[in-house]
């Protein structure tokens, strides 16, 4: 018997369990995915089973009713369209959804979402009853023997580290992964992870995180690392955050490392996620890194286009290597006005505004491009735009609408690369 005939009974038909399909899309599963394919390509995807974390059966305020399946990725599958009844039948075989709750709400009009089935993570982290006092340091590799490593190790040097390994992301990102848990300060974590993906390879690592599960799935995770890292950081310690219903998230600085845990419940618009996601962030400053010395004792301006108003260039000299403070000369020449140089005998660019240069060689560039947002509900802007040989596109400056314009003719005599306009398009 069905596990439909087996909740309801046989005096109900299966036409009134489920809504009836439409023409707007089917669902199948192959190959231990589901296919999900609307006409028009609303709704379309494909879900990997294999990663499920959570289904749900959710209707909007629109009346759309759908199965949510998170396979770290967000897919709606609507209920109406061919093959659902079938795919929902397999799936519920293979996971034990909970049907009661599913069939229940499944032709229910009131908005709503509920859980129906979540996958069980065993308890990946320990509270110590040691009391270290070295959050603001770093954290140790819990190896025989163990090791312990600062938060300044550079992505250079821990690449390289024997204790680790890569891993690609469901997101497709670079994740490095540690061999043995890692302890910070009074927590042990089985999968400390981090994002590896930085274009700058010499700076600090900059984002690692973890997500923990306890052996219920729920959020008495939140509570057990609130509990420890509330009485370990609670003296000069920063707190920062936030615990509303849909959410509680906690950030606590040491010493310019942010770490931060969060924990996500059933809302309107979130999903319980069944763990507490910590993160820590290093936002430590290292102007060394800003400092290009051998540059500034050798630069020489060939030819300069001073620039007139409020512009901006990109500070975030942790993912760029290319961004350095003012050099001195340019400083002296053209005090804290907005610049572009060329360097001929350097075979250098620069462009440079509040204290900031970003620097390209010559040799490498292609051409420019003037970008305008026209205004529209935002205020529109302006944007400056180098074209490299290999086809990658950098924002070098940004402004008010219309502010590179004038700057056509003399960009190209300065520079000798030609300068375009790109499409305008409306800031919205």
């Amino acid at each position: 018997m069905s596990i439909l005939n087996t909740w309801f009974g046989d005096k109900h038909t299966n036409q009134t369990l489920f809504p009836k399909p439409t023409d707007d899309g089917e669902v199948s599963i192959q190959n231990k995915q589901l296919i999900c394919t609307g006409v028009k390509g609303m709704h379309s995807c494909v879900v990997n089973l294999t990663e499920l974390q959570y289904a749900y059966i959710k209707i909007t305020p629109s009346k759309e009713r759908y199965l949510f399946l998170f396979d770290h990725h967000q897919n709606n599958i609507p209920v109406t369209f061919k093959g659902f009844q079938g795919v929902y039948e397999t799936l519920s075989s293979m996971f034990g959804f909970d049907d009661e709750v599913f069939l229940s709400h499944v032709n229910s009009e009131a908005p709503l979402i509920k859980q129906i089935w979540r996958r069980k993570h065993p308890k990946n982290y320990s509270v110590l009853d040691i009391n270290h006092h070295d959050y603001h340091d770093g954290f140790e590799i819990q190896s025989q023997p163990k090791q312990f490593i600062s938060w300044e190790i550079t992505y250079r040097e821990l690449e390289n580290h024997q204790y680790i390994y890569f891993e690609t992301s469901p997101y497709g990102q670079k994740l490095l992964k540690f061999k043995y848990p890692v302890r910070i300060g009074n927590v042990i974590f089985n999968d400390l992870q981090a994002y590896f993906d930085n274009k700058r390879t010499d700076v600090p690592v900059l984002y690692f995180y973890s997500d923990c599960y306890n052996d219920m799935g729920n959020d008495g995770s939140y509570y057990d690392l609130k509990h420890v890292l509330t009485c370990d950081l609670m003296g000069d310690e920063a707190l920062n955050g936030y615990e509303r219903d849909d959410q509680k998230n906690l950030i606590f600085d040491l010493k310019g490392i942010a770490l931060s845990i969060c924990y996500t419940y059933d809302s309107r618009y979130l999903f319980d996620a069944g763990n507490t996601a910590v993160t820590i962030q290093n936002h430590r400053e290292y102007p060394e890194l800003l400092t290009d010395k051998e540059y500034e004792a050798r630069i020489d301006i060939s030819e300069a286009l001073p620039l007139q108003g409020d512009l901006e260039v990109s500070k975030d000299y942790m993912k760029n290597e290319r961004i350095t403070y003012r050099p001195r000369a340019v400083s002296e020449r053209f005090m804290d006005q907005p610049v572009i140089w060329t360097d001929v005998k350097n075979d250098k660019i620069g462009f440079s505004a509040h204290g900031y240069a970003e620097l390209f060689n010559l040799d490498e560039i292609e051409s420019f491009s003037i970008q305008n947002m026209l205004p529209a509900k935002g205020s529109g802007g302006a944007y400056l735009e180098v074209l490299l040989i290999n086809k990658t596109k950098h924002t070098v400056f940004s402004g008010r609408f219309k502010t590179f314009d004038t700057y056509k003719e003399d960009l190209e005599r300065v520079t000798h690369k030609p300068v375009t306009f790109a499409k305008e398009y409306y800031d919205c």
